[in-house]
């Protein structure tokens, strides 16, 4: 009888232990530090590539803006983990979840890339529904944030010599178009999300957008701005719409970025 006992507390440990070291079970112990403003523990969940790459002091730093909006959301209304999902590749990992308000007015997509160091899971980056289209979960571009990247400097092409016959620009070749603000036609402008606004979230969300020969946007993705107010930003900058670009009397492909700016609510 004691062996049996013995035995079936040696499985529940393991499958508890199985349970906490999870990606999601380290995602949920991380969202409810956040919410009881644990900075300590938050920054622990974070992987050695993360803190290489942004600095422990930034971490914490990011940390503590995240518990401070975490608490004050949900002072309004009780936040929850609504249509939770997982993906595994070796000991590479995506989350993504709602985080969504209890009256249902407030809702934002958060995804977390975690990589398995030391048995445990461990967070790389936290960003938006645009890391869920990278397939590869091993791709740099989920666990690095991207940088901004310097504005690109809009110059002429440069005219062909007398005795060179003009080239058509190829159609998997873009020309850049630096800050594209000004030259849309339509440009819609993102909402301020409430979780945002009561985390008093403002600055500029930049996002980076490929249009095509027509004019339509084909692809968008934030290079930089506030984690809440960029889900928005990327969904405003997909519904813009340009005049078809031509060179050489070719219609051409145009990347450039899109800068959406948020003053910050007024008290």
């Amino acid at each position: 009888m004691k062996v049996k006992l013995l035995i079936l507390a040696g499985l529940i440990f393991v499958t508890a232990c199985s349970l906490f070291s999870s990606p999601q079970g380290t995602v949920k112990k991380f969202m409810a530090a956040a919410k009881k403003g644990d900075v300590s523990t938050m920054t622990s969940l974070f992987s050695q590539r993360a803190v290489q790459r942004d600095g422990l002091e930034r971490l914490k730093e990011n940390n503590q803006s995240f518990a401070d909006m975490s608490q004050k959301a949900n002072e309004r209304s009780a936040y929850s983990m609504n249509n939770l999902t997982e993906s595994r590749d070796g000991v590479n990992a995506r989350v993504g979840f709602h985080y969504q308000s209890a009256d249902r007015s407030d809702m934002i997509r958060m995804v977390f890339a975690l990589t398995k160091e030391g048995g445990q899971w461990k967070i790389d980056n936290i960003g938006g529904a645009e890391l869920e289209g990278i397939s590869d979960l091993t791709s740099p571009e989920l666990k690095d944030p991207p940088k901004k990247e310097p504005e690109p400097v809009e110059t002429a092409p440069a005219l062909p010599s007398s005795d060179t016959p003009p080239v058509a620009p190829s159609a998997h070749a873009p020309i850049s178009g630096g800050v594209l603000n000004g030259k849309a036609i339509s440009l819609p402008k993102p909402p301020y999300p409430p979780i945002a606004k009561a985390a008093k979230a403002s600055g500029t969300v930049v996002v980076q957008v490929l249009v095509d020969e027509n004019g339509d946007v084909i692809s968008a993705h934030a290079i930089s701005g506030h984690p809440l107010l960029q889900a928005a930003c990327v969904a405003a900058a997909r519904a813009a719409k340009f005049s078809p670009t031509k060179l050489s009397g070719q219609p051409v492909k145009v990347s450039g970025v899109l800068n959406y700016n948020f003053e910050p609510p007024a008290n």
